[in-house]
């Protein structure tokens, strides 16, 4: 018998009473890993959650050995073949018996409408989105229902994890970490931004199945180089052909996701010794993360773990260089919406919100240098996903 996340599939059916939602359709990945924890190769499948029983999963026969039936009930049907017919039409056979099935006649059936960023499936080489002949189906199937936006239900629900996701989460943290052991360790002068990346990616790819289980593992490595490159990391940008060279700030941007859930970190190194400024900057700012970390409590403000950070790198004259937020949710997803930690947010912390923590500071002519680890509200303050950093 496999494992079954019970309490977060208790926690959303009572939110759909609540609300007074009847069934949940999912289509995207990330929310079929949330009812199903089945992590979809193409992102043609298709979660049925009643609001008082197990999921339905429709899934392409080809995906059926990843799906668990502990966890919803396994319906495939064929795709992709010549034998397999139109998918539309599948669609439509599956979902109308379940609409009979679950008596949806006259029900209101949440969708994930307001959806807008979204994370990828195994194959995300090409991602699928449902769009307009997905809602035409919906719209002609459940005529005699209403069709309701789910979207702040499933966010919300989402943003408080179990234990059992925690757990999720820590593995796949682990195996991000495969990758960065590589790059601390194998960081040499004369490599290019995107061979560093392609090494990390490489042992993360390699290595990462079958650690604790995991199945299907992808790793999305940047890496920023030297007082220009390091400094872009204030936002995501592509490694280039850059030749790293002696004394060079290195910063490396990884996500990394294990059977659909994510690890978001970023660590920063240097080609051959620190000096005494870079050591003294790369201090601070992981004083600052410390400290905003501590503040990961429940009932703390969403603003407070930014502002502990802030508070650390004013103090050291540094305040001015950090332009960006401290943090963000990090789970089913590369960035979540909940929470955020950033100043003026308005949300409470709750036990089992988990968040990236972040702080960074990106000085011209020197380089830039963000500490990034992944962080849950435990009862009893913060819980490491990932590994704390040390003082160089």
């Amino acid at each position: 018998m496999a494992q079954v996340d019970r309490l977060r599939l208790e926690r959303l059916q009572a939110k759909m009473k609540t609300t007074g939602l009847d069934a949940l359709i999912c289509r995207l990945p990330e929310n079929v890993v949330y009812l199903t924890d089945y992590w979809p190769h193409h992102g043609f499948s298709v979660a049925v959650l009643p609001k008082d029983a197990k999921p339905l999963l429709f899934l392409p026969e080809i995906e059926t050995e990843y799906a668990d039936p502990d966890w919803a009930e396994v319906v495939p049907f064929g795709w992709g073949l010549l034998k397999d017919g139109d998918l539309y039409e599948n669609y439509r056979r599956l979902l109308g018996q379940a609409r009979a099935r679950l008596h949806l006649k006259g029900g209101r059936v949440g969708v994930e409408r307001s959806f807008e960023v979204i994370g990828s499936t195994y194959r995300s080489a090409e991602p699928v989105v449902p769009a307009a002949p997905w809602w035409r189906l919906l719209d002609d199937i459940l005529a005699e229902a209403r069709l309701i936006d789910a979207t702040d239900l499933l966010q919300t629900a989402r943003g408080i994890k179990t234990d059992y996701e925690l757990g999720k989460l820590r593995v796949a943290n682990e195996i991000a970490e495969m990758g960065m052991s590589e790059f601390l360790t194998k960081l040499q002068p004369s490599m290019t931004e995107a061979q560093v990346g392609a090494m990390v990616e490489h042992r993360i790819r390699a290595d990462g199945p079958g650690h604790k289980g995991a199945r299907l593992v992808r790793a999305l490595c940047e890496v920023g180089a030297g007082p220009i490159g390091s400094t872009k990391g204030t936002l995501l940008v592509p490694s280039t052909t850059r030749v790293i060279t002696a004394g060079d700030i290195v910063m490396v941007e990884l996500a990394t996701v294990v059977d659909g859930y994510w690890s978001d970190l970023t660590y920063v190194s240097v080609a051959g010794e620190p000096n005494d400024r870079q050591r003294e900057v790369h201090n601070r700012v992981l004083e600052a993360q410390q400290a905003a970390a501590e503040r990961m409590r429940p009932g703390v403000p969403f603003s407070e773990p930014d502002s502990a950070a802030r508070r650390v790198l004013e103090k050291a004259g540094l305040g001015e260089y950090f332009v960006h937020i401290t943090g963000h949710g990090v789970g089913l997803r590369y960035h979540e919406f909940i929470p955020f930690l950033m100043p003026g947010a308005t949300g409470i912390l709750e036990t089992g919100m988990v968040s990236s923590v972040e702080p960074g500071v990106y000085i011209q002519d020197f380089g830039g240098i963000r500490i990034e680890d992944n962080v849950a509200v435990g009862a009893d303050g913060p819980i490491f996903l990932s590994t704390p950093r040390k003082p160089w």
